[in-house]
């Protein structure tokens, strides 16, 4: 998530934090342990839930919509009922959130990254459940090809946002093409019917009215 996102993701929170003061004192850890402790004694927890005659459940990807109309996607991890009094039980959702390509560090080449890509970064945060918007798809990036799912997304790293860094790292992603750049299904591409291997059409030089006028196709390296 960005610094926006983050912000716009806490407005619809529990809070766990701690103060300066605290902080200072040495007592943060303790004091942010002990918060949740007292929040987890008045909740119950659920593997599914029913939101507008739909079923969510543990492990189910969703998009939410926070209270500054920001779109994210996150992982359902846990629902919890927090019993407010007697008489009140506020359904919560703990999510741990996706980032898009856009979030990545500076450092990190963003030119081999699709439109539809996410990364599951270690940040979680426990929200209204009113904020679930829909159930969203998150598939590798062979399942994503395939599909016509709608609200689909394809994964092939995690991101931390500690260390900056993606695992795996980019030089580890599946390569494909003569110019050796991993799979974005944002491009397009022509399989060659002699090696099987796929080909950007810029790299081979063709527009995809030629390569949709054709039958068949033998890239440049079976045509040597």
């Amino acid at each position: 998530m960005n610094q926006q996102q983050e912000i716009s993701a806490k407005e619809n929170s529990a809070d766990f934090s701690t103060t300066q003061q605290e902080c200072r004192n040495g007592h943060a850890a303790e004091h942010q342990l002990s918060k949740k402790e007292q929040f987890l004694l008045k909740c119950t927890k659920h593997q599914d839930i029913m939101i507008y005659k739909k079923r969510y459940q543990v492990g189910d990807s969703i998009l939410i919509k926070t209270t500054n109309q920001i779109e994210q996607i996150g992982l359902i991890l846990n629902f919890y009922g927090y019993h407010q009094d007697d008489k009140t039980i506020v359904p919560l959702v703990e999510v741990q959130w996706y980032c898009t390509y856009q979030d990545l560090a500076d450092s990190i080449d963003k030119d081999s990254f699709s439109e539809c890509e996410l990364f599951l970064t270690e940040q979680t945060t426990i929200i209204f459940v009113d904020c679930i918007q829909a159930k969203c798809f998150v598939m590798n990036i062979d399942e994503f090809e395939n599909t016509g799912t709608q609200n689909a997304y394809f994964t092939r790293s995690k991101y931390n946002t500690l260390t900056k860094q993606l695992e795996p790292p980019i030089s580890q992603w599946k390569k494909v093409c003569i110019c050796e750049q991993p799979q974005n299904p944002d491009l397009l591409y022509i399989q060659c019917d002699q090696c099987n291997k796929w080909f950007h059409l810029s790299c081979m030089g063709l527009t995809q009215e030629q390569a949709n006028q054709m039958e068949q196709y033998s890239c440049k390296i079976c045509k040597k």
